[in-house]
């Protein structure tokens, strides 16, 4: 699996997973999880991609807890789906610069 990073801060936060497909572009599925660290962080990407021929790699975005309609309140360990692209729009923006 392939994976890329914006940040190597260290510590409890919020990250944004997307799945890469086979053909190097996006399988479609994004998600936005709550993890311990970097470490933990990459492990549920690596869950949430699966092993599948389909499956080229994730990247995994350390991101700011955006504020209001789309602010994040996720147990840490867990992770969700996005659907919404306004809502992956405000994550991407959310990034954290390395």
């Amino acid at each position: 699996m392939t994976t890329a990073k914006t940040s190597s801060a260290a510590g409890d936060g919020y990250w944004t997973i997307q799945i890469i497909g086979g053909d190097g572009v996006e399988a479609g599925r994004r998600f936005v999880c709550h993890a311990h660290d970097e470490a933990q962080a990459q492990t549920i990407a690596g869950h949430l991609a699966g092993a599948g021929r389909e499956v080229k790699g994730f990247d995994y975005h350390r991101i700011d807890n955006p504020v209001g309609r789309y602010q994040l309140a996720l147990a840490v360990g867990q992770s969700e789906r996005v659907h919404d692209m306004a809502a992956w729009a405000v994550f991407e923006a959310a990034r954290r610069s390395a």
